[in-house]
Parts: C-alpha cells; structure tokens; sequence
C-alpha cells in the first residue's frame, strides 16, 4: 500500500511560511495532505519576509497561509492557530490514523523544540526535520522512527536545548522586538533545503543526519 504523509509545518514565520509557499507544489495530485501550526498573526512588518500579503492583517498566519493553499492548489491544507503546548500533534495523529506524520520544525524557539522532540519520541512512525538559522547560516537536524525505531540526528543528541520562553510566556514587547533580525536570504535558503529534503522523502531518498548550511553554500552529514 502506497504511503500517505501528513506535512505539518511547525512555524509560519520567516522559513515556514516560504516553505509552504513551495511544498504544494510536490503534493500536487497525491494522496499526502498538509497541516500548518502557528499561533502567532499576521502584522504588516511580516510582509518584509514572510509569504504573506496587506489582505492577511490580523488572521492567523497558519490559516492565512492554508487558505491560499486550498485556492490554489490541488492538495488539502488544515491549519491549528495556536502554540504547541504539548500534545497537539499527537491527538491530530490519532485521528489521522492512516498518514505517517513529517514534521517540519520552523521555530525560534527551544521551548517548542522539547515538545516536538517530545512528540517524536511518543510516536511510532514520523519524520522530523528541525531547522534553526540566524542571520547568515542556520542548519537542520533530519530524524525518522520507522516502527519505534530512532534513525538520524536530534537536535538535543547534540547540544542540551536551552530553557528559553515559550512563544505563550513571551510579552508582546519580547515577540514584537524579534522583528526582522534573520535575513530573507537565509530564510529562502531554509525553506528550499527543506524542500529538497521532502521530496527525498518523496522519493524514498531521504537520509537522516544534519544539514549544514553556510552563507554561500551547505554541507549535508549522515
């Protein structure tokens, strides 16, 4: 039996919302689906680096983006506005039994990081791809559990993850002064290696282990 994915793209900022802008694209006329998770809403300083546009002031970024998604394409987009807390991607999953869950981290935050880790580690099938980047370089740390079975890197199998605020735990100073600190350059740089690690998934090509990325150019370690 043919495999369905789930692509749930955790973050629409700045790389999530470009790679959403693209995967699409892959999932044209298959039987995989998408599900975009953002808590954050859509502000007109977005508009600097982000897939987004004047009409989407004010809606929440996951849903903004998962509309245009469903207009334009012929694949099936969901969208959750709000902050993983916990449990979330686990309770979506068991009731979308029948789709292996690929979960694209796009956060700027660790705090997130532990609780996709730690859906990760509950689940027996799911693949996940965590990316961080600052202004010029960033990297992606490519894991996949196949029958309970752990393959590739974790981002906290190599560096302890930090107790950083939770995007809920942030004041609306501290969210509002992120601005725009990382480039559009990096963050398309992201996006698209991210894209190319989802169609080797695709393409049952994929391979875990970490994702180098420098300002003129990457280096992929299994």
């Amino acid at each position: 039996m043919r495999t369905k994915y789930v692509f749930i793209i955790v973050g629409a900022g700045g790389t999530g919302s470009l790679l959403a802008r693209d995967l699409p694209k892959l999932l044209i006329d298959t039987p995989h689906k998408m599900l975009l998770i953002d808590g954050d809403v859509v502000e007109k300083k977005n508009m600097l680096r982000q897939s987004y546009q004047e009409q989407d002031i004010g809606e929440h970024k996951a849903v903004a983006l998962s509309s245009k998604i469903n207009t334009f394409y012929n694949t099936h987009c969901e969208a959750l506005g709000l902050f993983l807390t916990k449990n979330e991607i686990v309770e979506y999953c068991e009731h979308n039994i029948t789709y292996t869950p690929v979960i694209i981290g796009c956060v700027d935050n660790d705090a997130t990081r532990k609780i996709i880790e730690h859906t990760f580690n509950h689940l027996d099938y799911c693949y996940y791809l965590d990316s961080a980047n600052g202004e010029y370089e960033g990297n992606i740390y490519v894991a996949y559990k196949l029958d309970g079975k752990k393959h590739g890197v974790l981002r906290s199998d190599v560096y302890k993850l930090t107790e950083d605020l939770h995007p809920l735990d942030e004041s609306c100073e501290v969210q509002a002064s992120k601005g725009n600190v990382q480039f559009l350059v990096t963050n398309a740089k992201m996006s698209i290696y991210l894209l190319e690690h989802c169609n080797a998934l695709l393409n049952r090509e994929l391979k875990g282990g970490v994702h180098d990325v420098k300002r003129f150019g990457s280096v992929f370690y299994e």
